[in-house]
């Protein structure tokens, strides 16, 4: 584990060193067994190692290849993700504890961290283990929610942490303070703390900026806010965000951490939100560019 704001080693990476591979893929894809089954010949054929989660080996039939779940990240050298931009965001929160480099591969249709597409995949897959990529070290945030002072749940994320209201269309009040300063406090439907990672996702959808994802700032975002002064916020990467429920009615309010993992939260919890003691190290292809994607993913190209 690095220290923090540092860029964790990545098991020394050498793509010529990888002997095994840890392989997460988004089930729902169509004929993505095929593909799985696909990768891992290809792995073997270069004498490499695939490993899957016990339940995707059973679900794509192939038994030999299923891992230890408590194992399955930390035994790879490499994890490659197979889906959208959701299948990357769990295997970041799996690999970067251990600093294991994440591939992405895109089969879904926005792709913003996915590096390579599925067309042309074994091309690329072999430019990568020739050596041409770059090893991007994304920081990633963690949260944790006090209940009384104790805590009662622990996240980390690598797009972001939100706290928003449930199926009730009401608003509710939340305070906000960074590293004990007072920001706000006002009604709301939530609130977005992002990583630059995460900047083009919901955060951006409530207001904030696009930040580039190799900075290390942590950016702040009110969702719906009932004041037409309020406006996003963004901090450097050292600071920690409180967010605090101080009203009686917010109890259908919950914390999500990338959209996947949640937290029934209750009036009077406080949600502390900094940025996590390691980073996830996504690798990209040299030319990769976060501005080309903005033009092209966002719509910002030249309409002339």
């Amino acid at each position: 584990m690095s220290a923090k704001g540092a860029s964790p080693t990545a098991k020394g990476f050498d793509p010529q060193s990888v002997k095994c591979v840890g392989i997460l893929a988004a089930r729902h894809k169509r004929g993505i067994a095929e593909t799985v089954r696909e990768l891992a010949e290809w792995l073997s054929r270069r004498r490499m190692r695939a490993l899957l989660a016990p339940e995707q080996a059973e679900a794509f039939k192939l038994a030999e290849l299923a891992a230890d779940p408590e194992q399955f990240a930390s035994q790879a050298d490499l994890l490659i993700s197979m889906g959208g931009d959701g299948t990357l965001l769990k295997a970041a929160r799996l690999g970067a504890p251990h600093g294991v480099p994440i591939l992405g591969i895109n089969l879904g249709g926005f792709g913003f961290l996915a590096a390579i597409p599925r067309q042309g995949m074994l091309d690329s897959l072999s430019q990568i283990m020739a050596g041409h990529l770059r090893l991007q070290a994304r920081m990633m945030l963690e949260a944790k929610v006090l209940r009384e002072g104790t805590e009662v749940a622990s996240f980390t994320a690598l797009n972001d942490v939100v706290v928003g209201k449930g199926a009730f269309s009401r608003l509710f009040r939340l305070t906000t303070t960074v590293s004990g300063q007072r920001v706000s406090d006002l009604p709301a439907d939530g609130m977005v703390v992002a990583t630059p990672t995460g900047s083009t996702g919901y955060a951006l959808s409530a207001g904030g900026p696009a930040v580039d994802p190799e900075a290390r700032v942590i950016i702040v975002a009110p969702i719906c806010p009932h004041t037409l002064s309020a406006r996003s916020l963004v901090v450097p990467a050292g600071r920690v965000v409180e967010i605090g429920l101080p009203d009686p009615r917010g109890e259908d309010v919950f914390l999500t951490a990338d959209g996947q993992e949640g937290f029934s939260l209750h009036a009077g919890d406080r949600i502390q939100v900094r940025e996590a003691p390691f980073s996830a190290n996504l690798i990209v292809l040299p030319d990769d560019s976060f501005f080309a994607k903005l033009r092209g993913k966002l719509g910002w190209g030249s309409h002339r």
